[in-house]
C-alpha cells in the first residue's frame, strides 16, 4: 500500500513537472521579442543594408492584412541583409517623409558603410519615395529597387525631378499591373550617374504581386542584390520564360 502511494506520488510529480515545462515553453514562444528593423545603434561597415519602404495599403490597413509586411522584411533578413524599415500610418507625403530616409542613409555613409552595400527598396508608394531618395542623395553607387512604383497616376505630383536621380536601379513589375508600369520613362530622363535593369514579370496578380514574398520576384531581386556592380549600364532584362 505504501509502495503504491509512493508510485502515485511520483507519477503526479512527473506530470506536474511536465505541465510546468510545457507551460514555460509556450510562454517563451508567446512573449518572444519580435525582430527589430529600426536603425541600428551600432553600425557595421561590413554589413549589407536594405531600407524597405512599404506601400499605401499598409499605411491604411496595417502590416497584418493582405500585405504581409513582416514576412517581406524577414525574407530580406534571412538572406543576410540588415533590414531597416518602419510602419507609416495615415496619408504620408512622400516629399516630406523622404527626409528621414535620406538622413538614415547618410548616417550609414558617415559611419563608413560603402554605398555599394546600401540599397533602398520600395513597393508602389514606397517605390515613389525610393525615387525621391535617389534624387536627393545623388550618389551613383547606392542601389535602388523600384517594385511597381513608376507611372502611378494617383501619385503623379509626388514624383521627384527625374533628371536628378542617380544610382544603380532595379525596376520590377507585373505584366498585368494596371496601376504601375515600366520605369523606362524615368531612366530616360536621368542625365548622368545611373545604371539600371528592368524586369517585367508574367503574373496575373497585378499590383498585389509584391504583397507577399513569393519566389517569382524574390529570386530576381536577391540575384540582382548579390550581383550588383559598381559601374555599368543595365538594360531591359527579360527573365526566362517571359
Amino acid at each position: 500500500m505504501e509502495r503504491s502511494r509512493g508510485l502515485n506520488s511520483r507519477a503526479i510529480l512527473i506530470r506536474t513537472m511536465t505541465y510546468v515545462m510545457v507551460s514555460l515553453s509556450f510562454a517563451s514562444v508567446s512573449f518572444a521579442k519580435p525582430a527589430s528593423y529600426e536603425m541600428p545603434s551600432n553600425i557595421d561597415p561590413s554589413a549589407r543594408y536594405v531600407f524597405f519602404l512599404h506601400n499605401y495599403y499598409v499605411e491604411i490597413h496595417g502590416p497584418n492584412d493582405a500585405c504581409k509586411y513582416h514576412d517581406i522584411l524577414k525574407t530580406f533578413a534571412d538572406n543576410g541583409f540588415t533590414v531597416i524599415s518602419e510602419l507609416r500610418s495615415g496619408k504620408i507625403v512622400p516629399s516630406e517623409y523622404v527626409r528621414k530616409t535620406v538622413r538614415q542613409v547618410k548616417r550609414l555613409l558617415d559611419a563608413g558603410v560603402p554605398p555599394e552595400r546600401i540599397t533602398v527598396a520600395g513597393h508602389s508608394k514606397g517605390g515613389v519615395i525610393t525615387l525621391c531618395v535617389a534624387s536627393q542623395l545623388g550618389n551613383p553607387n547606392i542601389g535602388y529597387i523600384i517594385m511597381a512604383g513608376c507611372d502611378i497616376k494617383s501619385l503623379a505630383q509626388a514624383y521627384p525631378d527625374f533628371t536628378q536621380i542617380k544610382g544603380e536601379f532595379l525596376s520590377i513589375y507585373a505584366s498585368s499591373d494596371s496601376i504601375a508600369t515600366s520605369c523606362q520613362n524615368v531612366f530616360s530622363k536621368a542625365i548622368i550617374g545611373i545604371c539600371y535593369k528592368e524586369i517585367k514579370l508574367k503574373s496575373e496578380k497585378g499590383h498585389r504581386l509584391f504583397f507577399q514574398p513569393e519566389d517569382i520576384w524574390i529570386v530576381p531581386v536577391m540575384t540582382w542584390l548579390n550581383q550588383r556592380k559598381n559601374n555599368g549600364h543595365y538594360t531591359l532584362f527579360p527573365m526566362p520564360g517571359q
